[in-house]
């Protein structure tokens, strides 16, 4: 013997089906409108941190530069090397420097710099977006 709820009937009595369908249409409604809104505010905090990492406190010590090197000059040089393929010590070293990098500081730099953003959101923030814009 088979057992069918009311909900598989066909006929007259089918109106719990549509209503159930259109229910769950309209929760469904409402959870995208739900994570479009999240998406949203997700955007908006996003645009924030964005802006916030394109303003470094001057004052704060962990904006001070390392070995003479500021962020941005790192994020600049990290970004060009990776996309010229300089490889090896010594051709690293010779065009770090020729970007203004103190002679034998390059290893300082990037332990320093590579240290600070490990404890500090805001630096590593920074450093992506001004990364990403070479």
């Amino acid at each position: 013997m088979v057992n069918r709820s009311r909900r598989n009937r066909v006929g007259p009595d089918t109106k719990e089906t549509a209503v159930g369908i259109f229910g769950d249409f309209k929760n469904t409604m409402q959870a995208a409108g739900n994570a479009a809104n999240a998406a949203s505010e997700l955007a908006a905090a996003q645009t924030a941190t964005i802006q916030g990492a394109a303003a470094p406190d001057p004052g704060n010590p962990m904006w001070l530069p390392i070995s003479g090197v500021t962020l941005d000059q790192y994020a600049r040089i990290s970004a060009l090397l990776a996309k010229s393929g300089v490889m090896g010590i010594e051709a690293v070293t010779q065009f770090v420097e020729s970007q203004g990098v103190p002679t034998g500081a390059w290893q300082e730099v990037q332990t320093g710099w590579v240290q600070r953003m490990g404890t500090n959101p805001a630096v590593a923030q920074r450093y992506g977006l001004l990364y990403s814009q070479v």
